[in-house]
């Protein structure tokens, strides 16, 4: 993978997509955790905190690849709390 924001953006998104498509079009969240719907949301983003932490401590960092997957995982966050309106 080169090292790109764009690249990084593009990766940062397969797990929250992924969550998304989970929870909307099948019974896996309420599987896996009936009393909290949202589990998959987590382990989507503790997946992309274990890829930004490889992107930057590799054996050849990609900076520009771990700040697209940190900008994609905020985005995605910013949206989750529009949607489903969490009071903060």
């Amino acid at each position: 993978m080169r090292n790109s924001i764009w690249g990084g953006v593009v990766l940062g998104l397969c797990g929250p997509l992924v969550a998304y498509l989970l929870t909307k079009f099948t019974g896996a969240a309420t599987f896996i955790s009936s009393d909290k719907p949202y589990v998959l949301y987590v382990v989507a983003a503790a997946v992309n905190l274990f890829l930004i932490r490889f992107f930057y401590k590799g054996s050849a960092p990609r900076e520009q690849v771990a700040k697209g997957i940190v900008l994609a995982t905020f985005g995605s966050m910013l949206v989750f709390l529009y949607f489903h309106k969490l009071q903060l």
